[in-house]
């Protein structure tokens, strides 16, 4: 992560001085869809599933410089910590021999660190009104704590890795400009294994309506 982030801000330090740069706020909100999937014993057989929704609102800050008239390119950063709210599953194990326990299974994420690296193909319509469409790559970081059947919990931090694409309209203004965009992003799978062979797997997806204002220096 720390790698990213710094090769990500060399890059565009060594362009200030080449071309114009903007620094501004975003205010996103996310629709975040969730697939979570149960394995008991880890026998590649998923035993639950279970489809999450939530509905986020969030601030985030950003750095994008202009190369020319046609193409931008910026990072996004989340400085803020966001919760997944604990959700749970009734599910029963069917161990060896015979013997067979039941309960409750248990999961939630911290999500920090969220980044965005990315490239902003526009077209002028008229009088410094764009379309544009974004083309990211995310990192994030999670920790997850997972509570299996059998009451034995795992802490476990994982990188999420995603991309995203969008589309959405720029107007340019006498101070920087104001921009609105819709967008997905597709999460790689993260998982988790719990002490008693139970594994979680959680496959993300968003979709975000956001409105940005930036500041030309």
């Amino acid at each position: 992560m720390k790698k990213l982030v710094l090769s990500a801000l060399f890059t565009l330090g060594l362009l200030t001085n080449s071309f114009a740069g903007s620094v501004g706020i975003t205010l996103s909100n996310a629709d975040i869809n969730s697939s979570v999937k149960d394995d008991v014993d880890s026998n590649g057989t998923t035993d639950t599933t279970k489809s999450l929704s939530n509905d986020v609102t969030f601030a985030s800050i950003f750095f994008e410089k202009e190369v020319n008239d046609n193409l931008s390119f910026g990072l996004d950063f989340i400085p803020f910590e966001a919760e997944f709210e604990s959700r749970s599953t009734t599910q029963a194990s069917i161990k060896t021999a015979g013997t067979s326990t039941s309960g409750t299974n248990k999961g939630t994420a911290d999500v920090s660190r969220h980044l965005t690296f990315y490239l902003q193909p526009q077209k002028e319509i008229t009088g410094g009104l764009k379309v544009f469409g974004t083309l990211g790559l995310v990192r994030a970081d999670v920790e997850s704590l997972v509570q299996s059947v059998s009451s034995t919990n795992k802490t476990v931090d994982q990188s999420l890795d995603g991309t995203k694409l969008g589309l959405g309209l720029k107007k340019e203004t006498g101070f920087g400009f104001v921009r609105l965009e819709y967008s997905e992003t597709d999460y790689d799978e993260i998982s988790a294994t719990t002490s008693n062979n139970t594994k979680v797997t959680a496959d993300i997806d968003t979709e975000i309506l956001a409105l940005s204002v930036a500041r030309n220096f």
